[in-house]
């Protein structure tokens, strides 16, 4: 039996026992199930940047340099806005999406005629409770008219992964598979592991069983959790970026707050491409990005940003 034979089948092994921790079954096939597909739209394509003082007010001027939400957005829409809430850390740490943006994209969505819009993550700790208050995001969002969920850990659904560099299948969150639009609202930050995490990464967020196994060969398996997410639209936060000890933080001095290099949002419908763009802010080529570069590989976007319609404004 060759190697690779050996180790598909021990990863499917590890799939159904952690399948079955979580309450989910792989009985049934997954491989014939319609999941969310990418929501027609008349969205401009290309990278839209816009830097200012008001994190609200340049979420929104990036979205509208893009085409407007309701080129996305249809009445009776449910939504899913995915931001990282992964860490108990106020916002001016850095460790989590700044709450103003994600207000600012529950209030365009409605606004688009949204029936319902959902913000949650799947976060770092057993008890997401902390992350979602000191985040500032639980507030912020409720108050803009969302409805802040936490994960529910029994509505997590194996999906197979067609043609994966290094996964053949993994669990998904229903919601993510199931929603009509999906906005994916990751923070700009250093990884210690990933060396950025920004919008591919973020689908970390997205998918269940033991999230530390994605790490060995973690550039790859970036790249094949996102051939199955289907995400809309990516509102890039780089307001702040974490530039040192991410994915965590804990020091304000790791954080960047300067005009030059921050201060911005970034909005794209090309997640790759925007990612491209974000370690540019990090100093790096986008090749430079294990999972930038195998993203770009496989089609899922390009890192070539420069080619697609760009655009930066100052608020």
């Amino acid at each position: 039996m060759s190697e690779q034979i050996s180790r598909r089948k021990l990863l499917g092994a590890g799939l159904a026992a952690g399948a079955a921790c979580y309450g989910i079954s792989l009985l049934g096939s997954t491989s014939g199930t319609r999941w969310k597909g990418f929501k027609p739209n008349s969205l401009r394509k290309g990278v839209f940047v816009v830097r200012g003082e008001n994190p609200r007010e340049i979420t929104r001027k990036a979205v509208m340099m893009a085409g407007g939400m309701d080129k996305l957005v249809s009445r009776g829409d449910k939504v899913l806005i995915k931001p990282n809430i992964a860490w108990d850390r106020v916002p001016e740490m850095c460790a989590n999406t700044n709450p103003e943006v994600v207000a600012a994209l529950v209030e365009l969505c409605r606004e688009a005629g949204a029936r319902q819009v959902v913000v949650l993550d799947h976060t770092c700790s057993t008890n997401p409770e902390p992350s979602y208050i000191s985040s500032g995001i639980k507030e912020s969002a409720s108050h803009a008219g969302a409805k802040v969920e936490y994960v529910d850990k029994t509505r997590f659904v194996p999906v197979r992964i067609e043609d994966g560099y290094a996964l053949d299948s993994w669990a998904f969150y229903e919601e993510v598979l199931t929603c009509d639009v999906l906005i994916n609202v990751p923070v700009a930050k250093h990884h210690s592991t990933s060396k950025l995490t920004m919008a591919l990464k973020n689908a970390f967020g997205m998918v269940g069983l033991d999230r530390g196994k994605l790490h060995k060969d973690i550039h790859r398996k970036i790249a094949d959790l996102n051939r199955v997410v289907k995400v809309d639209l990516v509102v890039l936060d780089a307001y702040r970026r974490l530039v040192r000890h991410g994915p965590t933080g804990g020091r304000l001095g790791d954080v960047d707050n300067s005009r030059q290099t921050a201060r911005r949002v970034i909005v794209s419908t090309d997640r790759v491409a925007a990612d491209a763009y974000g370690a540019t802010l990090f100093g790096f080529k986008p090749e430079d990005i294990g999972h930038i570069r195998y993203s770009h590989e496989c089609g899922l976007g390009t890192m070539d940003f420069k080619a697609l319609t760009f655009e930066e404004t100052t608020v």
